[in-house]
């Protein structure tokens, strides 16, 4: 029977994923995924996609805050009771959203680790955004759904594929589901797994940031997986597929190694 096998949240946008053992999950996604976002003075959201060095920032939560942690830097720990009251808009894709400001430190924390003018926001109370597809399902600084599942068998046919050795990380999944047939999940309309409900809206279509060492924020030289990806996951409209977005139909909590249940 399919299972859970792993969780995992990037409280930041673009930087390093956490991975762990037990999470709740609210209507926006797993707590604490994606509730950050960097933008730059024009508020315009920043991703590794073009600052790769994104992904070698780790952010650790803690009870009332974030330690900020990044080689050649000192640690920084922002605590949500000192954030400003303050909210800045932020453009992320096509949706301009209000993100509350942490604090003039945080800004200067990312501004000398990238080399030029940014901001941190977060996704506050006042926050709002909504899925596309869904105008009911809210969303926070995720590129555009709450959850984003892989199936453990679907990575390991595409790295049956590719002469590189390939992470899942590089994919950057909230929920990696084991014991089914790769690209099972293609065929999975909802799911449940413990008491959490789950729909799946669409595949995820994947960019050149797949082709980024999740540890060393390198680039593959030969574009891979991507290029490898392309040659047989490529939907109607061209894009390179692989993943499938999910929204939570209710709250609950989920551990590693639940079990999945297959409703449509």
């Amino acid at each position: 029977m399919p299972y859970l096998s792993d969780l995992h949240i990037y409280p930041i946008k673009s930087t390093a994923g956490l991975r762990l053992e037990r999470a709740f999950v609210e209507r926006t996604g797993l707590s604490l995924d994606r509730r950050f976002v960097l933008a730059d003075a024009q508020g315009r959201f920043l991703t590794a996609r073009k600052h790769p060095s994104l992904l070698k920032i780790k952010a650790t939560p803690r009870v009332d805050g974030l330690v900020l942690t990044a080689r050649g830097c000192t640690d920084l720990y922002l605590n949500y009771r000192q954030f400003s009251s303050q909210y800045r808009p932020v453009r992320v894709w096509d949706d301009d959203i209000q993100g509350q400001a942490c604090s003039e430190a945080a800004d200067r924390w990312f501004s000398d680790y990238l080399g030029l003018p940014c901001q941190l926001l977060y996704f506050g109370d006042a926050s709002r955004r909504v899925t596309a597809l869904d105008p009911g399902a809210p969303v926070a600084f995720a590129d555009g759904y709450p959850l984003l599942l892989i199936g453990q068998g679907s990575l390991d046919d595409l790295a049956s594929r590719c002469e590189s050795p390939l992470s899942m990380g590089q994919f950057r999944p909230n929920l990696v589901i084991a014991d089914c047939d790769p690209y099972a999940e293609d065929s999975w309309k909802r799911i449940r797994i413990g008491s959490l409900e789950l729909d799946f809206v669409k595949p995820c279509s994947r960019c050149v940031m797949v082709n980024l060492d999740s540890r060393t924020a390198l680039a593959h030289a030969q574009q891979q997986p991507l290029r490898t990806l392309a040659q047989y996951r490529r939907g109607e409209k061209g894009q390179v597929l692989f993943g499938q977005n999910l929204i939570p139909r209710n709250e609950a909590v989920l551990e590693v190694g639940m079990d999945v249940e297959i409703l449509l």
